[in-house]
Protein backbone atom coordinates (compact mmCIF):
# COMPACT_ATOMS: atom_id res chain seq x y z
CA UNK A 1 0.00 0.00 0.00
CA UNK A 2 1.31 3.99 -0.57
CA UNK A 3 2.18 6.09 1.69
CA UNK A 4 -1.07 8.00 2.08
CA UNK A 5 -1.31 11.39 3.84
CA UNK A 6 -4.55 11.15 5.63
CA UNK A 7 -5.34 14.49 6.09
CA UNK A 8 -5.16 15.41 2.66
CA UNK A 9 -6.95 12.42 1.47
CA UNK A 10 -9.80 14.12 4.46
CA UNK A 11 -9.60 17.18 2.95
CA UNK A 12 -10.35 16.40 -0.79
CA UNK A 13 -13.58 14.40 0.74
CA UNK A 14 -14.79 17.65 2.73
CA UNK A 15 -15.23 18.38 -1.49
CA UNK A 16 -18.08 15.97 -2.04
CA UNK A 17 -18.40 14.00 -4.84
CA UNK A 18 -19.58 15.80 -7.14
CA UNK A 19 -16.33 18.55 -6.71
CA UNK A 20 -14.20 15.50 -7.24
CA UNK A 21 -15.74 14.28 -10.26
CA UNK A 22 -15.20 17.61 -12.00
CA UNK A 23 -11.55 17.98 -10.75
CA UNK A 24 -10.86 14.21 -11.89
CA UNK A 25 -12.42 15.00 -15.33
CA UNK A 26 -10.57 18.32 -15.56
CA UNK A 27 -7.79 16.48 -14.93
CA UNK A 28 -8.14 13.77 -17.08
CA UNK A 29 -8.43 16.17 -20.17
CA UNK A 30 -4.98 17.81 -19.74
CA UNK A 31 -3.09 15.05 -21.98
CA UNK A 32 0.76 16.29 -20.25
CA UNK A 33 0.39 15.95 -16.47
CA UNK A 34 3.15 17.28 -14.08
CA UNK A 35 4.36 15.05 -11.16
CA UNK A 36 1.76 16.68 -8.69
CA UNK A 37 -1.27 16.84 -11.09
CA UNK A 38 -0.48 13.23 -11.09
CA UNK A 39 -0.73 12.51 -7.67
CA UNK A 40 -3.62 14.96 -7.63
CA UNK A 41 -5.21 12.11 -9.95
CA UNK A 42 -4.04 9.50 -7.92
CA UNK A 43 -5.74 10.84 -4.57
CA UNK A 44 -8.74 12.04 -6.16
CA UNK A 45 -9.90 8.57 -7.31
CA UNK A 46 -8.63 6.78 -4.13
CA UNK A 47 -10.63 9.21 -1.97
CA UNK A 48 -13.66 8.91 -4.63
CA UNK A 49 -13.13 4.77 -4.13
CA UNK A 50 -13.73 5.35 -0.41
CA UNK A 51 -16.55 7.59 -0.44
CA UNK A 52 -18.41 5.59 -2.34
CA UNK A 53 -17.68 1.85 -0.69
CA UNK A 54 -17.45 3.08 2.89
CA UNK A 55 -19.76 6.29 3.20
CA UNK A 56 -20.19 6.00 7.18
CA UNK A 57 -16.63 5.58 7.35
CA UNK A 58 -15.91 9.09 5.27
CA UNK A 59 -18.78 11.09 7.14
CA UNK A 60 -16.90 10.62 10.20
CA UNK A 61 -13.82 11.31 9.00
CA UNK A 62 -14.91 14.62 7.83
CA UNK A 63 -16.76 15.06 11.17
CA UNK A 64 -13.76 14.66 13.60
CA UNK A 65 -11.49 16.54 11.01
CA UNK A 66 -14.02 19.88 11.16
CA UNK A 67 -14.28 19.87 14.89
CA UNK A 68 -10.43 19.71 14.96
CA UNK A 69 -10.01 22.71 12.54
Amino acid sequence: MLGRSVERDVKAMTLGLDAIDFQIETLDKNVKLRKAERKRLERLRAVKVQMIDNMDDCNKLIKKYKEMS
